[in-house]
């Protein structure tokens, strides 16, 4: 099961670096023109009907904390993100879902806004020439200098954003800027040659900096909209160069939004509204959906997935990402306890009984379907006990790490030597914190119940709202909280680089210094097995003695529910593209 999910996976991941023929888009029927009706001297010529409205329902997630470009952290908020705004290069439907949907299609990265690209010959130096028809969505052309704007306001420190170290080790003078403050924004390694030529230089070759170009962080901005303008992502302010354009947001209600008519391809875009309807209620989204007035969820129950699937409305598509979560290093001090906490959750109970969508029990931290240079899943590379184990199975070897009453076996040793050691109060409660759905409530109870059972653990659960909980992960002020971390791109540090001392994700404050430098080496140095001893090795550290400061639960999969649409795109990333669907009638 682990393989075949990994080879589907794997699969997936194979992105274009250059632009390529794919199934064209499909375009909206032409209506029907009525028949030429016979004149009489007393009746009025009969008009063509108004051709009706395709309006696509969509409800993906509750009320996003934003949707500013640089500050987004979330794959809904990327999602809508998408849908506005275009990078210099896109997501483009190629071919089918392989969840059997006909109606669905998976993509590739090729030029959006730039027309084409070089590369140097030490790969360090990118050029992009922008297309020549691309607008703003109040008619200004879009230029060069919008992708310096917002690439330098991403990195630089006042903006606080949660991925302005994203081109750290990547963009020259990224870090200086970002992590260490000793240069100013405006020495990061990008600038406007002219309106239509962008020039960017890379601290070294990246094999997955094409597909960099495609993120939402990375999008461009109107320094003239945004600069001094803290509601410039209002439906009134925002300017975007996308193919739709927001024109109402109700807030914790839906995010309305129309076609662009200045996108170079507006002619060709299906819906003529698309409405994301905002819920974090699993049981109202389902009801929404089953009454007609959603075409499109993401979220329902978990004991519904078997029905709606043998209705033909529920898919599984394949997502590369891990559902883990953070042990606060503060909080509970000791590896040993999060150690334990580790190695006695029971992930089958939880794939198998709790969440029911075809997930599989996380072995490491680095989802299945990130490939070293090998082309291996990263997940397995090292062996298939996976990365939690590896250390564990070595520095212990006596335990039995292949079975669950072996691996609480050498949880119950290891809390208890914990305790013996005056490393860990027996008394202490820990605090699960959530953010409210079905789902994550349910995993908290499975871990919980682990938790007191193996480990005699006292253990407090607290569910909150996206927006509290979300300031709450930054405060640091829980014992124990959950996260799901997509990949931004098919490389290991995607994930590996969030447990870096001082990254804005890296929540449960762990600190290892030769895991930082490990990691820093590793985005200096070219691909190869060299490279990938450095990352594998990192991974090991993290869950070694002093680490363990996250708990991979398990892998991904993304399941939705859709009726009466065709033509939608996907990404294993996460995203959905509803810009060219149209109703499948």
């Amino acid at each position: 099961m682990k393989k075949l999910l990994a080879l589907l996976l794997a699969l997936c991941m194979v992105f274009s670096m250059a632009a390529c023929t794919s199934k064209p888009a499909e375009q909206p029927a032409e209506p029907a023109q009525p028949a030429e009706p016979e004149q009489t001297a007393t009746e009025e010529p009969q008009q063509p009907a108004e051709p009706e409205k395709f309006v696509l329902n969509a409800c993906i997630a509750s009320e996003p904390e934003t949707i500013d470009v640089s500050t987004i952290s979330s794959v809904d908020g990327s999602t809508y993100v998408q849908h506005m705004f275009e990078n210099l290069m896109k997501y483009q439907m190629v071919g089918e879902n392989p969840a059997d949907d006909p109606n669905m299609y998976m993509t590739e990265v090729v030029p959006g806004q730039a027309a084409s690209y070089t590369v140097s010959e030490d790969k360090t130096v990118y050029t992009f020439t922008l297309r020549d028809d691309i607008y703003w969505s109040d008619g200004k052309p879009v230029t060069a200098n919008d992708w310096v704007y917002s690439w330098r306001r991403l990195v630089n420190p006042e903006t606080a954003a949660d991925y302005g170290y994203f081109l750290d080790g990547i963009v020259k003078n990224a870090y200086a800027i970002y992590e260490e403050g000793s240069m100013d924004p405006s020495e990061l390694g990008i600038k406007a040659l002219d309106d239509k030529t962008l020039e960017i230089t890379l601290e070294a070759p990246c094999a997955y900096f094409i597909e960099m170009c495609a993120f939402a962080s990375l999008m461009p901005l109107r320094e003239d909209v945004v600069e001094g303008n803290d509601n410039w992502t209002d439906p009134a302010n925002i300017v975007v160069n996308g193919p739709y354009i927001l024109t109402e947001w109700v807030h914790d209600s839906y995010l309305k939004m129309v076609p662009n008519e200045q996108y170079y391809d507006a002619e060709n875009l299906g819906p003529d509204e698309i409405v994301w309807w905002l819920s974090d209620s699993e049981t109202n989204i389902l009801s929404s959906y089953q009454s007609g007035a959603y075409d499109f969820i993401e979220s329902f129950p978990t004991d519904m997935i078997e029905s709606l699937s043998a209705s033909g409305d529920c898919f599984i598509n394949p997502y590369v990402g891990t559902y883990y979560l953070y042990l606060n290093c503060d909080k509970i001090p000791s590896w040993k306890v999060r150690a334990a906490m580790t190695i006695s959750v029971d992930r089958d109970n939880i794939v198998n009984n709790v969440t029911q969508g075809g997930q599989v029990p996380a072995t490491g931290f680095v989802a299945s379907g990130i490939l070293d240079s090998t082309g291996q899943d990263f997940a397995y590379g090292v062996s298939e006990l996976g990365a939690i184990y590896n250390w564990l199975s070595k520095t212990y070897p006596d335990a039995d790490l292949t079975t669950y009453a072996g691996k609480c076996e050498l949880a119950k040793q290891l809390y208890d030597e914990a305790v013996a050691d005056g490393e860990w109060d027996p008394n202490t409660t820990v605090v699960y914190n959530f953010n409210t759905s079905d789902t994550h409530k349910a995993i908290a109870e499975a871990c919980g119940h682990d938790w007191q059972t193996v480990l005699g653990m006292n253990i407090t659960l607290e569910n909150q709202e996206w927006a509290t909980y979300t300031n709450g992960l930054g405060e640091h002020n829980f014992g124990v909280a959950r996260l799901g971390w997509i990949a931004d791109y098919n490389d290991p540090v995607t994930y590996l680089e969030l447990l870096v001392t001082g990254n804005a994700y890296n929540y449960g404050l762990y600190s290892d210094a030769s895991y930082d430098e490990a990691i820093a080496s590793a985005k200096a140095t070219l691909a190869g097995p060299d490279r990938d001893a450095m990352l594998y090795g990192a991974e090991e550290t993290m869950f070694s003695e002093g680490g363990f400061p996250v708990m991979p639960v398990y892998y991904y999969t993304n399941m939705y529910c859709a009726h009466g649409l065709k033509n939608m795109g996907y990404t294993p990333m996460g995203y959905f593209f509803m810009q060219y669907a149209q109703p499948n009638q």
